[in-house]
């Protein structure tokens, strides 16, 4: 039975995770909590999960949750002044805490912060991009760029969402996955629902995704 543990299982993406893994009995999931009260922000799914208070500035307490873990869902999102190595860091703290797990698969919901624009810059850069999310798009392209410097023996995915992501849009059951390509900018025109980007999350933990995948919903 495979293990998943889902960082930010709480948030509106990592709720839709949990709930649409739940549905297979060869996974076993484990939701972490910032706090045990946060217990009840879970969705009720077909099947149990296991649920595990983490504080991911340690590296203990991610290791006690995570060693185990054959994947580890990162779908934090970070909010406010965040450091532009934010991200960075909170993914190095994953990987230490993960080490007693040969290679665990780690697949982290990224920013379209990182997009790559047809002058060469990043979209955090361009004016269109929304100030009060600048910290974490810039945290985003630093992750971005840290993850494809990683050696070969690493696993991980980092499946990026366009600008409209909609929490309250709509499930199609449907997305589209691209590859990065070196002009972005048809993607920043897309749009997809939290729910369809939980399902292509889904697909990644359960085919083993590797790598960079820009994911929209199917238009």
């Amino acid at each position: 039975m495979a293990k998943v543990f889902i960082l930010g299982a709480t948030g509106r993406t990592g709720v839709s995770v949990l709930q649409q893994l739940s549905k297979y009995e060869h996974i076993e999931v484990i939701a972490a909590l910032r706090q045990a009260e946060d217990i009840s922000r879970l969705p009720k799914t077909k099947h149990p999960f296991q649920t595990k208070v983490v504080d991911i500035n340690d590296i203990s307490s991610l290791s006690r949750a995570a060693n185990e873990a054959d994947v580890i869902v990162n779908a934090i999102r970070m909010r406010g002044d965040i450091p532009a190595t934010a991200l960075v860091d909170l993914d190095k703290r994953i990987r230490k805490a993960a080490a007693g797990r040969k290679n665990p698969l780690i697949i982290t919901v990224g920013g379209a912060g990182s997009l790559e624009m047809n002058n060469g810059k990043r979209f955090w850069q361009d004016t269109a991009f929304p100030e009060r999310t600048l910290p974490r798009g810039r945290a985003h392209a630093k992750l971005y760029d840290y993850l494809t410097e990683l050696p070969s023996s690493e696993s991980w995915a980092y499946l990026i969402p366009p600008p409209a992501y909609l929490p309250d849009g709509l499930r199609a059951g449907a997305y589209k996955r691209w590859k990065v390509q070196i002009d972005e900018m048809d993607f920043l025109k897309k749009s997809i629902s939290y729910e369809d980007f939980a399902t292509a999350v889904c697909d990644a933990v359960k085919e083993r995704w590797e790598g960079i995948y820009l994911i929209s919903g199917d238009e």
